[in-house]
């Protein structure tokens, strides 16, 4: 009976987490959207080629997925792109980038071809978490997560 009451609160907090990760994309989308134009990609490209800005590297992330991207030419929809943009602003301690790269690992996503990597994510998470995302701190520091 406890086990599958654990059980019915732990897929309640996964549901939770990833309308959450969805809501923190899409806000972001909207926050970066206004200046996604070329001159503004190439800059922040150069930022993150730098390996001195983990937050510029996070943000090309929202590049490669946001419908927005049609504005710049010849950039197209990557995932998998934008994932290893994700992981390299996490390696430059950007929370958001962890956090993005963590989700996407953990949950996969079979139609761009990335598969789900659970301990992977988890622990891309966790450092989102170590590195100050508090929101989900309290899902990821489960061990039965």
């Amino acid at each position: 009976m406890f086990e599958q009451a654990l059980t019915i609160m732990l897929q309640s907090a996964m549901q939770k987490t990833l309308r959450l990760f969805i809501l923190v994309s899409s806000l972001t989308l909207f926050l970066y959207g206004g200046q996604m134009t070329q001159a503004a990609f190439k800059q922040t490209l150069k930022q993150c080629e730098k390996e001195e800005n983990g937050a510029a590297c996070a943000k090309l992330y929202y590049y490669f997925i946001s419908s927005k991207r049609s504005y710049l030419a010849d950039l197209k929809a990557d995932k998998k792109k934008a994932l290893y943009y994700a992981k390299k602003g996490c390696r430059l301690n950007d929370r958001d980038g962890c956090f993005t790269a963590g989700m996407t690992l953990y949950y996969g996503d079979q139609h761009a071809g990335i598969p789900a990597d659970k301990n992977e994510g988890r622990g891309l998470l966790r450092r989102a978490c170590d590195l100050g995302q508090d929101d989900v701190c309290s899902y990821f520091l489960n061990p039965n997560f």
